[in-house]
């Protein structure tokens, strides 16, 4: 589980024909339904979560017990903790894995949102395809280079979510002006209203050498390929520039 200021989320480890749209979107919501009610057992037996600060604490299933039943009794210790300190700052992270892509923005952000609450840090991004028109892509993580993101390719596996690529989409689009995580919430709030899975980068303040949140939306692999989302996105009112991830 990685709490990192006001963000909780529970990294789950259980044992357990790839295209260029990814995995099998059916299969892979099948599957995190069943780690979502892990993802439940585990809060509750992880215990007391710290407000404030940067801290990886991490949940594996005990042998024996990885089935999701919710009967099985949340008391009985089913999960090893282990904990660590963790900061990553200032980097261009360009690589992701991708899932899967799907006609439906609804689907790719249900989805997503069920990887979040399993520990994985996912995201959605609108793309046209070539003579198909508007598909939504689901993406888990942000990383500096593709052997990093290939461990976390190798977690989905194990986890029973296949056919996972490794992208390097080095663009985004940034919603209005970095600031605190805080400054931010409204307007996460409201992008999540509009069915957008908005998720956070970091700058440091030339000034003053503090580092600042930015509110990121989406990964591509030109600026021109986010063409499309940031004329949606100012047409709603809102300030989106593309910029390095």
């Amino acid at each position: 589980m990685k709490i990192s200021f006001y963000l909780a989320c529970l990294i789950l480890f259980v044992q357990g024909a790839s295209t260029a749209l990814g995995g099998n979107l059916a299969l892979i919501e099948k599957r995190l339904m069943e780690l979502d009610k892990l993802n439940k057992q585990a809060v509750q037996e992880a215990g007391e979560i710290p407000q404030n600060g940067s801290v990886a604490i991490e949940a594996r299933v005990k042998p024996g017990v990885a089935s999701p039943d919710v009967n099985s009794g949340i008391g009985a210790g089913r999960f090893e903790f282990t904990k660590k300190t963790i900061l990553s700052i200032d980097e261009k992270l360009p690589f992701t894995v991708q899932i899967s892509s799907s006609r439906s923005q609804q689907q790719c952000y249900r989805v997503a949102a069920m990887l979040r609450r399993t520990g994985y840090p996912a995201f959605t991004s609108s793309f046209v395809l070539k003579d198909q028109g508007l598909w939504h892509r689901i993406f888990v993580g942000s990383f500096a280079t593709r052997e990093e993101a290939e461990k976390t390719r190798l977690d989905l596996e194990k986890d029973e979510i296949p056919d996972g690529m490794i992208r390097n989409m080095p663009y985004a689009v940034q919603i209005g002006s970095a600031g605190s995580l805080e400054s931010l919430k409204d307007m996460r709030d409201k992008l999540g209203a509009m069915q957008y899975m908005p998720y956070t980068g970091y700058v440091r303040e030339t000034t003053s050498d503090q580092p600042q949140t930015r509110l990121l939306i989406g990964a591509y692999e030109t600026r021109e390929d986010a063409a499309e989302l940031l004329a949606t996105l100012r047409a709603e009112g809102l300030i989106a520039i593309v910029v390095n991830r």
